[in-house]
């Protein structure tokens, strides 16, 4: 949105009820700056990449993150979606709020991009940004780390040299894959994302956690597809040491967006996250994460990481010469669970004769009597595999 737009949105705002302000959907860029967001300055290591805008008066700072071209963090018109707030506390009582971008709600926050400040590239794998903020200078680290599935992920450490002391939020906007209301499950020390377990849908505050995933769920037929972690106290693999958040706020992107840090509220009523949720936004339904830390740390850092996927294993049956004539059986091998929605092919003498998905038992069936023949001597059966679950085959 332009400033004077933001402005007449935020004075509308500030005049409701706190609790019930609407804020408005996502800010639509303009035409120019979604074709110029290919250009902005990138970090990556083959799995995940982060786009980073270099324009004040656009966010300065804002990002993306993507991982092999499918959201995590929404990328829609380019960044400005997922922001931080700082709070200056000099004065406890008229505390100063540095937001970064022109998204403006309160009377005592003042955009971050009317400061002295520049985006710098310090390897193909960090950007950083420098903000020189009259209480002091504050940076911006967003580093990727890991170079596989099993050990990637994205840093964003903010550092504050000052005489004041700062409190830092974090808003970052889910969008996991093609769904920007994904689910989130919170696990402690040890725990990873668990594909058959049951996920948060509305609004919820997690505390004392080690991380939080965040999943598709309705922005696919064979939702998940993709799934990521959100660091609470670790996992341990993580560097650096993630900052212990006082909360991470699971909100609805839309009405948490306006609000002042700290202050939104979650209800465990609304829905974020499916097909009947009235929060939503250009996309559908739409899911957020609120990180606040505690007052006087001057540096904080949170992490997205990546999931490696569940093994699988593809158990081929006899071929028939009675439809179904092919099937197999999909499991994930770490939960010993059956794999629905996947597509299984299946082929003999090099050629492919059926696909088939799985269903709720796992099991994927197709053909008739000429494919029963074609595979009397013997079939395979394959399945691809995406981020959630890997790929496997086998032979009759």
């Amino acid at each position: 949105m332009h400033r004077l737009t933001l402005i007449a949105v935020a004075a509308a705002l500030v005049a409701a009820a706190p609790a019930a302000a609407a804020a408005p959907h996502k800010p639509v860029k303009p035409a120019a700056t979604a074709q110029a967001a290919a250009a902005l300055p990138t970090a990556g290591n083959g799995v995940f990449q982060v786009r980073m805008q270099d324009r004040r008066g656009l966010g300065l700072g804002t990002f993306t993150v993507t991982r092999g071209g499918q959201d995590v963090l929404y990328s829609g018109g380019g960044p400005g979606t997922s922001f931080m707030i700082v709070r200056d506390l000099a004065d406890p009582k008229n505390p100063v709020d540095y937001v970064q971008g022109e998204y403006l709600t309160q009377a005592n926050e003042v955009s971050m991009d009317d400061s002295i400040s520049f985006v710098s590239t310090v390897s193909p794998t960090e950007l950083k940004v420098t903000w020189f903020l009259p209480a002091g200078t504050l940076v911006e680290d967003v580093v990727v780390h890991g170079s596989t599935a099993a050990d990637s992920s994205v840093e964003v450490t903010t550092t504050f040299t000052g005489s004041d002391q700062i409190q830092v939020q974090y808003l970052w906007d889910l969008a996991v894959g093609r769904d920007d209301g994904p689910v989130v499950q919170s696990e402690q020390a040890g725990g990873t994302f668990r594909p058959f377990a049951q996920s948060a849908t509305n609004e919820t505050t997690f505390t004392a956690f080690d991380s939080l995933f965040a999943s598709d769920n309705d922005g696919s037929a064979t939702s998940p597809t993709m799934a990521v972690g959100l660091t609470g106290s670790g996992p341990s693999r993580i560097t650096p040491v993630p900052t212990v958040p006082l909360a991470a706020k699971y909100v609805c992107w839309p009405q948490a967006v306006g609000s002042p840090i700290g202050y939104y509220q979650t209800d465990p009523t609304i829905d974020v996250s499916t097909s009947a949720s009235t929060c939503t936004g250009p996309s559908g339904n739409d899911s957020a994460v609120a990180y606040l830390f505690a007052p006087g740390q001057s540096a904080v850092s949170a992490s997205v990481f990546s999931i490696a996927p569940d093994a699988t294993s593809l158990k081929v049956a006899p071929a028939r010469l009675v439809s179904p004539a092919l099937s197999a059986t999909l499991t994930d091998t770490v939960y010993n669970h059956p794999v629905p929605g996947r597509t299984v092919a299946f082929s003999a003498n090099g050629k492919v004769l059926c696909q088939a998905v799985t269903d709720a038992n796992g099991v994927a069936a197709c053909g008739g009597t000429a494919e029963g023949l074609a595979a009397a001597l013997g079939y395979s059966g394959g399945s691809v595999g995406d981020l959630v679950w890997a790929g496997a085959s086998a032979h009759s």
